[in-house]
């Protein structure tokens, strides 16, 4: 029920804030400690997410020399640049694109067949999926791995580098968890033929349908509830240390999870925008990635506003263009 109350309390941002200014003013070891630099835990995360980023690029450029590279979203025109694709007419380019793309996407490397799923193509499109949490998200998860640090050597408490793993471990279990969602939710997308064997979308009002999801998102209550806590992490790691979790052994891996359930309720929406652009346009996936970052070191709600809007305006202007879209419209 603990765990319920933070995820559902809706505290608004200068409260957390004023309680964090109360929480540095009881507990000035925590000044010192907020001051280390982390030297060797943010060189661990970026050496995580270099490796997801070199699998996901590799899987791009491993389809770049035989397709156009416009069938995987936008933005994803400039891998052309490996192939001939550029320098074609737009109706020759649609010609060979129609015909050969599809037998081209056979047997690259990370891409699943074209007809029916089977499990290795499950466990390939699940491999991306995670590969995809662990570049988008884990960076998003520095300041909490900080925050974490900080409050346990103000407590007087040595950080070791297994609590720190625990933690981490926790926070990816509910990515993993949420990359097999998705990998099942992309497989039946698939079969009904919303998306396309390239892992882009086929139909236009589901994207505008998935953009206005995401950005509609944005403005809820659960949304600012999530997003706060991914701010100000400080206040649950003080209340988790004065009810024993930094002193139990499964205590770290606990708080990983709770966190990653905060940040999965404060991202999961402009994740399945992924669905919308391309689950394999590592442009969008950069984009968002940024944007995510950007939320949670910022704690201006227009942020997270202004990222809603343009998702809305997107969306609509999608739906606008589409046939079916300006049928739903009436116009």
């Amino acid at each position: 029920m603990t765990f319920l109350s933070d995820f559902f309390d809706t505290s608004d941002a200068r409260q957390l804030q004023e309680q964090m200014k109360r929480f540095r003013a009881e507990h000035p070891d925590l000044a010192r400690a907020e001051k280390k630099p982390r030297i060797f835990l943010f060189l661990a995360i970026a050496i995580a997410s270099l490796f997801a980023w070199t699998y996901l690029v590799a899987m791009v450029i491993d389809m770049a020399p035989d397709m156009d590279m416009r069938a995987l979203g936008p933005g994803m025109s400039a891998f052309n640049v490996f192939n001939g694709f550029e320098s074609l007419d737009p109706t020759t380019r649609a010609f060979i694109a129609a015909v050969c793309a599809p037998s081209a996407a056979l047997g690259h490397f990370g891409m699943p067949s074209l007809g029916a799923w089977g499990f290795e193509d499950l466990v390939i499109v699940f491999a991306m999926w995670v590969m995809m949490a662990i570049a988008m998200m884990l960076p998003t998860a520095a300041p909490i791995l900080k925050s974490y640090a900080s409050v346990r050597e103000a407590k007087g408490e040595r950080v070791g580098a297994w609590s720190v793993l625990l933690l981490t471990l926790g926070y990816l279990s509910v990515w993993v968890t949420f990359a097999l969602v998705a990998t099942l939710a992309q497989w039946a997308l698939t079969e009904i033929q919303t998306m396309s064997p390239v892992m882009a979308p086929a139909s236009m009002v589901f994207s505008a349908s998935t953009l206005l999801l995401a950005g509609f998102y944005q403005f809820t209550p659960a949304k600012q509830a999530c997003l706060l806590r991914c701010q100000l992490p400080f206040p649950y790691f003080n209340r988790r240390s004065e009810q024993g979790y930094f002193r139990s052994i499964a205590g770290p891996y606990v708080m990983g999870l709770e966190q990653g359930f905060f940040c999965t309720g404060c991202t999961w929406a402009l994740m399945v925008v992924m669905f919308a652009v391309g689950v394999m346009n590592v442009i969008w996936m950069a984009i968002l990635g940024l944007l995510m970052g950007i939320e949670k070191v910022v704690p201006n709600p227009w942020v997270t506003r202004g990222i809603g809007l343009f998702l809305i305006l997107w969306g609509l202007l999608v739906l606008s263009i589409s046939p079916a879209g300006r049928t739903l419209l009436g116009l």
